[in-house]
């Protein structure tokens, strides 16, 4: 944690032992998360405007970026672990169960949020940093719907539900090329899946007509 330094991370200060217990002083971000951010949308009838979605999208994209680029696997990317700041920005958090490839270029170890869990996580298979890439999907899913895009009352339906990869389409108000995104994300197929640079790089990225 303490050898990451981006602005669209939340950034670790230090960390130390006292009276048995190990602390560790992070960054404060003073908007909340995330989760709380749609839930008090949702409740006001008030969907985001789609210029602001692709804002957040392009900065969570940053974030996992520079931890890619580190060879290190987040494995918790949800809402919740989003944290915002009064100026509208998004720093990716909580890399309690993050995991630095070594010598392989998978990990095996099933761990994630349900919502969020990658097909290949589901089946027990091994898994890359494309598993946080169809998180970062469910999380613009959201940004979208205020729903997961994959949702059941128990796990294993939930698991099925996510290795089907079927969900509803977003509502019809935003455009094309946000649907596109949403697609080639939440693909099944990790192989066919976009890395972070190739979705940083995307041509429809030009719509996107705001100041990071």
């Amino acid at each position: 944690m303490l050898s990451i330094d981006s602005i669209y991370i939340v950034k670790c200060y230090e960390c130390f032992k006292e009276n048995n217990n190990f602390n560790i002083v992070m960054e404060y971000c003073d908007a909340g998360d995330l989760s709380q951010f749609l839930n008090i949308n949702q409740q006001l009838g008030k969907n985001l405007p789609e210029e602001k979605i692709w804002k957040y999208f392009i900065q969570i994209c940053l974030g996992l970026s520079h931890i890619h680029t580190k060879k290190i696997l987040h494995r918790d990317i949800k809402s919740m672990n989003m944290f915002m700041t009064k100026d509208d920005k998004i720093k990716i958090g909580d890399l309690g169960v993050a995991k630095v490839l070594m010598q392989t270029q998978f990990a095996k170890t099933f761990v994630g949020t349900p919502y969020y869990l990658s097909p290949e996580i589901c089946e027990e298979k091994p898994y890359n940093e494309k598993s946080d890439i169809w998180a970062l999907g469910c999380i613009l899913y959201e940004m979208c719907t205020f729903k997961h895009p994959f949702n059941a009352t128990n796990q294993a339906a939930l698991i099925l539900k996510i290795l089907k990869g079927k969900f509803d389409p977003i509502p019809k108000e935003f455009s094309n090329e946000l649907k596109i995104v949403i697609g080639l994300i939440l693909q099944k197929n990790h192989f066919k899946r976009p890395n972070v640079i190739q979705l940083l790089t995307n041509p429809s990225k030009y719509i996107i007509l705001i100041s990071l």
